[in-house]
């Protein structure tokens, strides 16, 4: 197993919403002044937050963005999409995992519906001869000039099947990408599931032979 370091990471939720919502119900304009409520929501400025419309019922995209670029919010008629990228320490994640449960709360969700999370990291390895033997490990021949990992695995107590990606990073010199893409079930307590997504991420890479170190700045 390679234990290495987690340089940047991201996570994104797509969240299907029980019904459409057109531009002119005051559900959407109580969703806005409550993404710039610094208590309820995410603190954002008017000028942070844009509105575009093709007619005044469903075809509009409600566009946000936070963190100095690295947050987004992309909100239509039937879905809602947040993400959070560029993070690196313990104290961000802990930003990340405040500020999705707090826009999550913001919307109502049917429980029985399935939302979809993504979760991406560049990883650094000790030096490149060592990210290269590991990478090398997934090459089927010597045909294979930058060999890397897809696949599907199952994980305990997660309901879902978790699509993993390992590739060589073009960030992180002596890096590699790893990202996670699965879904999960609305009926369940967000904020301690949120919680959970970095223990996903890290038995999805371990059947790969990857693990990761703590985020920096963890609490020891």
């Amino acid at each position: 197993m390679e234990v290495v370091p987690i340089e940047i990471f991201g996570v994104s939720i797509d969240l299907p919403l029980p019904a459409p919502v057109s531009m002119r119900e005051s559900a959407l304009e109580d969703f806005i002044r409550d993404l710039c409520d610094p208590q309820k929501g995410v603190g954002l400025r008017p000028s942070q937050v844009q509105l575009l419309s093709r007619d005044l019922l469903y075809q509009y995209e409600l566009n946000a963005t936070f963190f100095d670029g690295n947050g987004s919010l992309v909100r239509t008629a039937e879905r809602m999409r947040v993400a959070v990228r560029n993070a690196r320490t313990w104290a961000d994640w802990q930003l990340v995992h405040q500020t999705l449960c707090r826009v999550h709360a913001l919307v109502m969700i049917d429980s029985k519906s399935v939302s979809n999370l993504s979760m991406q990291a560049q990883v650094r390895f000790p030096s490149l001869p060592e990210r290269e033997r590991y990478l090398r490990s997934f090459a089927g021949n010597r045909v294979v000039s930058r060999p890397g990992a897809l696949g599907h695995v199952r994980i305990p107590d997660w309901e879902y099947e978790v699509r993993v990606q390992i590739e060589d990073s073009n960030v992180i010199p002596a890096g590699v990408y790893v990202g996670a893409d699965t879904q999960y079930r609305n009926d369940q307590d967000f904020e301690s599931f949120i919680g959970s997504i970095p223990t996903m991420f890290a038995a999805s890479a371990n059947a790969f032979g990857l693990g990761f170190l703590p985020f920096a700045g963890t609490p020891s």
